[in-house]
């Protein structure tokens, strides 16, 4: 028996583990981006099994067929049948969502572990975590489409925006990716969305529990004060350290699925106390001479940016610049005027960023530096009582090796400078 693995990152190197315990003494690998592996326009049909990975898009690649198959479906016919699926997709959130429900159910009591496109491959949880009694699996639309047996007791679709239309064309199609994971949850199972009336739609279709969050909080779930209530379980924001509207809404969709395990009661406050937001997503750095710093490196366009400035609100510092991904950064303007105080460009495109925002500011106080790290070191000497927001709407190529070593080095920045260590 020989076997196929298309595209070779970190899901193919977990399928190449599972196969081998299937059995499979011969695997070949094809990867157009590795000189190491035979082309993908070199493949024939004459394999038991082929694994395509999520980045993989099959319509590209008319050569490819057979008995296709992924990491994911791999891993699932591997695990424990007495473990539980959670499975959660969309356009924004996914991952801090997973990340949020994961460490809600290890709090309860539950064994549970954060993986799938969340950078840990399923497969490698499967292998490596086998007393797992959740996995917690965020899902690309990609690795969606590839689904055949797997079978989820819970899961979400957070939101649905523009994204990925360079696969997908439409929005209807990309609608269309999304709504294939109905297909995979029990039918004793739940399923939570938004309000989004073509979700919705599509899912009172379907014979299981939903529930329908609603992002401004006046139906399910309901905010007072800083009580967010579901009904039989409410817990106090207050004791909530992650910063942003978004992540209130990010914390009641993993509440609402890691219910459907635990079954929550009354006041479960303890559970979110300690739930820190993944490196790099609006994390909260330090609080220093009361100076909130923000990582949000992970912020390498404009849409994530705008999202981070929806939840700031003045006295507040952004921090933007990199290097440019011919990005159009005008539409941050009036968030800006709204909620941020001042605004520091930094890095290769301080200047481009500077030319588009400058004359559409209304009393924002605007400084230029060379490098994050002159720009953390000034603001550190003379800010008090503000927030400081990294979210730089371009890649760290200019100054850093990727986005995670430009959030580490803000990370040391700040304690280095603030006195923090």
């Amino acid at each position: 028996m020989k076997a196929a693995i298309i595209g070779y990152g970190k899901s193919g190197a977990a399928a190449s583990r599972l196969l081998k315990l299937k059995g499979y003494e011969k695997i070949e690998i094809f990867d157009d981006k590795n000189e190491n592996y035979k082309n993908i326009s070199e493949y024939k049909d004459e394999y038991n099994e082929v694994v395509v990975s999520p980045g993989i898009d099959l319509n590209k690649y008319k050569n490819i067929s057979g008995n296709i198959t992924s990491e994911i479906e791999l891993a699932y016919n591997h695990m424990d049948k007495n473990a539980k699926i959670i499975g959660i997709t969309g356009t924004n959130g996914k991952s801090t969502t997973t990340f949020l429900t994961a460490q809600i159910l290890n709090n309860a009591g539950v064994k549970a572990c954060a993986c799938g496109n969340i950078g840990y491959p399923f497969g490698e949880a499967v292998l490596d975590k086998a007393d797992t009694e959740v996995y917690v699996i965020e899902l690309s639309s990609f690795q969606i489409e590839l689904l055949k047996r797997f079978k989820a007791a819970a899961g979400c679709i957070i939101n649905v925006t523009q994204d990925h239309l360079d696969r997908y064309g439409t929005m209807d199609k990309y609608y269309e990716a999304k709504l294939l994971l109905l297909n995979f949850i029990d039918k004793k199972g739940l399923f939570v969305t938004n309000t989004d009336t073509v979700i919705v739609n599509k899912a009172i279709l379907y014979d299981f529990q939903a529930r329908y969050i609603d992002d401004n909080f006046k139906s399910f779930p309901k905010l007072s004060g800083n009580i967010l209530d579901f009904g039989k379980f409410n817990v106090d924001l207050s004791k909530y350290k992650l910063f942003g509207k978004h992540n209130i809404t990010n914390l009641s969709f993993a509440l609402s699925m890691a219910d459907k395990v635990c079954s929550f009661e009354g006041d479960i406050t303890n559970l979110i106390e300690n739930l820190t937001s993944m490196p790099h997503r609006t994390e909260l750095v330090a609080e220093i001479n009361g100076v909130r710093w923000i990582n949000d490196s992970k912020a390498t366009n404009v849409d994530s940016v705008y999202t981070a400035l929806v939840s700031m609100k003045k006295p507040a510092v952004l921090l933007i610049g990199g290097r440019d991904k011919k990005s159009d950064y005008t539409p941050l303007a009036d968030l800006i005027n709204q909620n941020i105080s001042k605004i520091c460009y930094f890095g290769e495109a301080a200047d481009l960023i500077k030319s588009q925002l400058s004359s559409l500011l209304k009393g924002v106080e605007e400084e230029s530096y060379k490098s994050l790290k002159e720009c953390v070191k000034s603001l550190a000497e003379k800010e008090k009582d503000i927030t400081v927001l990294l979210s730089p709407a371009c890649t760290s190529f200019d100054e850093f090796k990727s986005y995670e070593d430009r959030g580490y080095k803000f990370k040391d920045y700040v304690l280095e400078f603030t006195g923090g260590k």
